[in-house]
């Protein structure tokens, strides 16, 4: 499994990427949810970027639209640099 950042992780299966975020249960046990399943590590990381932009724009939708768009570039770019995205590898059977 590839941790890429926050809560978020991809996992290869046989043939697709699964993209799944991290969640802490009721009973403070680890679990993970599916978000959805990509032919290629690319696709599946620009849904991990998509998915974390959404969250964003979500924590602040009192904001006005301008500010929403703005932070929604900025935070595109941000994610988006391949040297800052995949900050831990770890793979894992």
């Amino acid at each position: 499994m590839m941790h890429i950042r926050e809560n978020y992780f991809i996992e290869k299966d046989e043939k697709t990427y699964i993209l799944k975020k991290c969640k802490t249960t009721d009973l403070g046990q680890t679990a993970y949810d599916e978000l959805g399943a990509y032919d290629s590590i690319k696709e599946a990381k620009d849904a991990a970027i998509k998915e974390m932009i959404r969250e964003e724009v979500n924590r602040r939708k009192s904001a006005p639209l301008h500010e929403i768009i703005a932070l929604m570039r900025q935070k595109y770019r941000e994610f988006s640099r391949e040297n800052q995205f995949f900050y831990k590898v770890t793979w894992g059977m």
